[in-house]
């Protein structure tokens, strides 16, 4: 029997022992560990991710918290029901639906909600099983440091990023870094030669795998991200790598007039011509509902436009969602609401390059969500930026909200 036959085998044997089990409306408290199972071609993968379930002193109340190694990802909106437990994850819409076979084991359904596609992942979890990954061994090597990661060696697509790691015994942390953004906060292990990562936060299911060679590189490595993402990668330590200047990456026209019409959240038409925005510095925000990155961004432009809109900043946040302008006015709404973001969202339209040159046609190209603009109060581009390096890139993220504070106080205190 082939593994891949083995390991589905076992996890049939393991549904069908559950689903025979007596259910019951019990559930223990405190530490458990998931698994979301996602197959690729002929392979089963296991991301697996540490949550706890906890009581609330309100009567029927849970609140779960999702650990990604700084992050820690709390939600309230849990159903308890009998044999059923239900979890959705904040800010974005994936959710977990399980069913209860013993207080303490659960499995079911990890859901992803798409802009174009969803799709179901086998979930399973069990109590008191800290241990995100298994140790059996002694680490081959220590990973702390900077790695110059290239995705697709070899392939027309390769593309440079950057891994910055700390390691303490086998336990691993930090992110990559990448022209786009970021992966935001990953934990794993070294476990011999095995060199393992993964992230669960409500839009990402991440696996990052490799292997450790005889001279310290990391080879054969596999990013995991869902049914049809799949990616190769490797790994050199390289103090110096550095990635292309992100307000160098998007070409514009810069004499170009930036004008668009676009819906707001309750269906007004919203364009820069209007009053709020006359004389007013503006950051346009090409992002979407359904992005990482775009969330750690948008949690630092309400921080800010909480204490600049008096001074004269307006943001707008130009989504590009699906193309059911209803769904993704709601999605936009959750968004919103839950980063407690108070400037103004519009529905740009669906997801992709195309939509976004159709909206802003000045700009050449988009090369990633986040990208963002920045203008001044006669409204001229000043400065376009791609990517958002989050909390999760630590000394990266705090210099970039430094950076990011200056020129907007020098852009409201022009004359």
């Amino acid at each position: 029997m082939n593994t891949f036959k083995l390991i589905l085998f076992i996890f049939t044997a393991f549904l069908l022992f559950i689903s025979c089990s007596k259910k019951t409306n019990e559930l223990s408290y405190g530490n458990w560990r998931g698994v979301i199972i996602i197959k690729t071609e002929n392979e089963l993968n296991e991301i697996p991710f540490l949550f706890t379930i906890e009581k609330k002193s309100e009567p029927n109340k849970l609140i779960a918290k999702i650990y990604n190694a700084e992050e820690v990802i709390e939600t309230e909106e849990i159903t308890f029901n009998k044999d059923s437990l239900n979890i959705k994850m904040p800010v974005f819409k994936d959710e977990i639906k399980a069913k209860i076979f013993s207080k303490d084991s659960i499995a079911g359904e990890y859901i992803h909600y798409g802009t174009r596609m969803n799709y179901s992942l086998p979930f399973y979890a069990e109590f008191g099983n800290t241990n995100r990954f298994a140790i059996t061994e002694p680490p081959a090597i220590n990973v702390t440091g900077k790695w110059e990661v290239t995705f697709f060696p070899g392939d027309s697509n390769e593309n440079k990023s950057i891994g910055e790691f700390v390691q303490q015994n086998n336990k691993v942390t930090g992110t990559i870094l990448t022209t786009g953004g970021d992966y935001r906060f990953l934990e794993g292990v070294v476990n011999g030669k095995d060199f393992l990562l993964s992230c669960v936060d409500g839009s990402h299911t991440l696996l990052f795998r490799a292997q450790i060679s005889d001279k310290g590189t990391l080879e054969n490595g596999i990013l995991i991200g869902g049914p049809n993402w799949k990616e190769t990668w490797r790994a050199v330590k390289n103090d110096n790598a550095v990635l292309p200047d992100p307000e160098k990456i998007t070409e514009i026209n810069p004499d170009a007039e930036v004008k668009f019409s676009l819906i707001d959240l309750n269906g007004n038409r919203v364009s820069l011509k209007d009053d709020k925005f006359k004389n007013k510095v503006v950051i346009l925000q090409i992002m979407g509902s359904w992005c990482p990155n775009c969330m750690d961004e948008t949690r630092l432009f309400s921080e800010l436009y909480n204490i600049y809109n008096q001074q004269g900043l307006e943001i707008i946040g130009l989504c590009f969602e699906t193309k059911d302008t209803t769904e993704s006015i709601k999605r936009i709404k959750r968004f919103s609401e839950q980063l407690q973001a108070k400037y103004t969202f519009l529905y740009a339209g669906e997801v992709g390059k195309k939509s976004v040159l159709a909206v802003l046609p000045f700009m050449k190209d988009l090369k990633g969500y986040p990208t963002t603009l920045y203008l001044d109060r006669n409204h001229k581009i000043r400065k376009i930026y791609t990517g958002f390096s989050g909390p999760g890139t630590g000394k990266h993220y705090d210099k970039l909200r430094n950076d990011i504070i200056q020129f907007i106080e020098k852009l409201i205190n022009e004359k």
